[in-house]
């Protein structure tokens, strides 16, 4: 089981692409074909930052079908330690988000079924929060520590789980295909 992650790309005002979003997205789609991969779905979060993401990225793997999942929507995954001051969400919000968060979490990162003979391809767009979020819980890390990463905007995570259940990270928040006027982060 194979998970591609992408951060949705740089924004206005975090609601809508900007052009040099765009040209973000557009750079992660290529790369993301140049890998060659039989990717079977490119998922997205229903905000809007990571459907117009998802758009750009789909139009460089035109074959590839596409779907919607409220659950990847971004949020408050985890009260993060340590307590950081720029980043205070009242504490409903974990309860809210976090269950979502989770719930995602265990929908798409588990060991491939017994029946799978192949591997498996997911393109994910999401948000950072969610993807740190999962980066963290699939290498049984303490959730809490989710914060402690920076993401790139329109990075690429490549998270592999084995039948064995081992996983393996194999980038997180990659943006070298980027050259380094379009890469972002905020």
């Amino acid at each position: 089981v194979n998970r591609f992650l992408s951060r949705e790309r740089d924004g206005v005002h975090l609601t809508r692409v900007s052009s040099s979003g765009r040209e973000q997205a557009a750079l992660t789609g290529s790369r993301l074909k140049e890998l060659g991969l039989p990717f079977e779905v490119i998922l997205n979060s229903t905000m809007r930052r990571a459907k117009e993401t998802s758009d750009v990225i789909a139009g460089e793997l035109s074959a590839v079908p596409r779907s919607e999942d409220h659950l990847l929507r971004e949020g408050a995954p985890f009260p993060p330690e340590p307590k950081p001051k720029f980043y205070a969400p009242h504490e409903h919000e974990f309860y809210r988000d976090g269950a979502r968060i989770e719930a995602a979490f265990r929908k798409y990162f588990h060991r491939a079924d017994v029946s799978e003979e192949r591997d498996t391809y997911t393109v994910l767009v999401c948000h950072a929060n969610v993807i740190r979020y999962f980066v963290c819980r699939a290498l049984q890390f303490p959730p809490e520590s989710w914060l402690r990463f920076t993401l790139k905007h329109a990075s690429i995570t490549w998270l592999m789980i084995r039948p064995s259940g081992s996983v393996i990270l194999h980038s997180f928040g990659d943006t070298g295909f980027m050259p380094p006027d379009k890469i972002s982060v905020t």
